[in-house]
């Protein structure tokens, strides 16, 4: 028996939205990142709690941009920094329970469009979309509940604000960028609320450098499906129109509904022809999720866009 799939406003009451602490990167010049407040610019799919998704996604992004080290490389030197204005177009929580696998699953959505402009003389360098996908899994051995929900909630949510801020300063800006560091109050909390880009593979995904990363390339194939989903998530932040593609031409899909989210992700943001024809080839997925990621994918033509500046 498999639960309905529904928005994350189908729990009890509504659910909160948590900024994940990053740690402060020792400097934060020469090439600050400024994100203004978020505006909201479509309707919130789900049931959260004030302040919502627009401001609690500008202090985890903000959070982040303050953790990164950002500095300029040899093709980009503009070091007075960037100012950043994003509406959010879209933020969207799925979820779905089993009740005969006792575990609960996650899909997170959120899509920005943003203008980035020099901070010394106001003059726009980008302006594009920024699009997250995200998806946690957890066992819930007592049937929906909202502390499993907030759980998965707090990790995708982690993950999505990560994996905007790194397009936006890699991908849009064309920075370097040090890997940021999440900071916890303790173990436990570290291991309810970590996310795949807290994983060892985490900095080469928020680099955007996996691809060519040895151990990763090994990780694909390792027993271990959280292994397997976090080198695909860094293969997937690696992957877009243009950059090198290091899966092959046909990819295995994994057996874990978590890895297969990540391989979709991956050919998502690729977007190439061949990378759309594999995901349209998946399309009757049996995950509800995962089916409906894939149909979002091909309705943009892909999730992904070119380093615009190197």
């Amino acid at each position: 028996m498999v639960g309905a799939t529904c928005a994350a406003g189908c729990s009890a009451g509504p659910l909160g939205l948590n900024a994940p602490e990053v740690a402060m990167a020792a400097a934060r010049a020469p090439c600050p990142v400024d994100l203004e407040p978020i505006a909201t610019g479509a309707a919130i799919v789900g049931d959260f709690a004030a302040p919502g998704p627009a401001s609690v996604l500008t202090a985890a992004m903000n959070n982040e941009l303050r953790g990164r080290a950002l500095h300029t490389s040899e093709s980009v030197h503009e070091p007075g920094g960037y100012s950043v204005r994003c509406t959010l177009d879209r933020f969207a929580v799925r979820t779905r329970e089993s009740v005969t696998e006792s575990q609960e699953v996650l899909a997170l959505y959120a899509d920005l469009s943003c203008e980035a402009s020099r901070a010394s003389d106001h003059a726009a360098v980008w302006r594009g979309e920024l699009r997250a996908r995200t998806f946690s899994e957890d066992a819930n051995v007592l049937g929906s509940d909202t502390s499993t929900r907030q759980r998965l909630l707090d990790r995708a949510l982690s993950d999505a604000a990560r994996e905007l801020a790194s397009d936006l300063t890699v991908r849009a800006l064309g920075l370097l960028a040090e890997p940021s560091a999440r900071v916890f109050v303790d173990a436990d909390q570290q291991r309810l609320q970590s996310g795949l880009d807290d994983s060892p593979f985490g900095p080469a995904a928020l680099q955007e450098t996996g691809a060519a990363n040895p151990s990763i390339q090994k990780a694909i194939t390792d027993p271990n499906a959280p292994v397997r989903a976090a080198a695909w998530n860094a293969l997937a932040m690696a992957a877009g129109p243009g950059d090198p593609w290091s899966a092959g031409a046909k990819l295995t899909l994994d057996d874990d509904a978590a890895v297969r989210f990540a391989q979709y992700k991956a050919l998502a943001r690729l977007g190439s022809d061949a990378a759309l024809a594999q995901l349209r080839t998946a399309a009757g997925d049996g995950e509800p999720l995962l089916a409906e990621l894939i149909a979002d994918a091909l309705r943009t033509g892909g999730t992904g866009f070119p380093r615009s500046r190197h």
